[in-house]
């Protein structure tokens, strides 16, 4: 009952508790590479096993990938500042113990100003109560078609999951914290949105 509030409902809906907390044994999931020619691949039917071959795959080299696409910069002056939810709709949430953080312009024309704000750098300055002090780090991608920016807060979680003793084990908040960030922006835009 409580994990579909915890999970679906409001946007940094965090701190639903079921009472006093138990004791009990700690499971997590731990992920790792294993070379595949290691592992052999059978289907048991009708009781026999019958091997399978797994696919040989050419190795992927980074260089092949192409250039991701930026923003555009943007043009005009920034005397003013607004809270990024002037701006932006924004959600997030956990992928093992790292949190995305979706951020969606609510014109393109903002895109460009958020763009220049939202740093991975500034992000790790904004989030640094939740990102692990050794191995915290943040990425960035723009997604065109969207007017959207997805940032990757990693080793933000405190494990994760099951396994983090914080009250926002999913990080369903960290959007909610994101938007209080003030972005520089014309004074024209400042008037448009408030």
């Amino acid at each position: 009952e409580i994990a579909q509030a915890a999970t679906g409902m409001a946007p940094g809906l965090t701190g639903i508790v079921g009472g006093r907390p138990t004791v009990y044994p700690l499971i997590r999931l731990f992920s790792f590479l294993i070379d595949k020619s290691t592992c052999a691949l059978t289907i048991d039917l009708d009781g026999q096993r019958h091997p399978c071959a797994l696919p040989t795959l050419d190795a992927l080299d980074p260089a092949d990938l192409p250039v991701p696409l930026q923003p555009a910069k943007p043009s005009g002056r920034a005397d003013a500042s607004v809270a990024l939810v002037k701006l932006a709709v924004a959600r997030s949430g956990d992928k093992g113990n790292h949190s995305n953080i979706g951020v969606m312009a609510r014109e393109p024309e903002f895109l460009p100003w958020i763009a220049e704000a939202l740093t991975p750098e500034v992000l790790v300055d904004w989030m640094r109560h939740v990102l692990d002090p050794i191995h915290g780090r943040v990425e960035r991608w723009y997604l065109p078609g969207s007017d959207s920016l997805n940032f990757l807060l990693e080793n933000a979680l405190g494990g994760g999951g099951v396994a983090s003793l914080r009250i926002d084990p999913q990080g369903k908040a960290f959007a909610q914290q994101l938007l209080e960030f003030q972005i520089p922006v014309p004074q024209s835009i400042a008037d448009q949105v408030n």
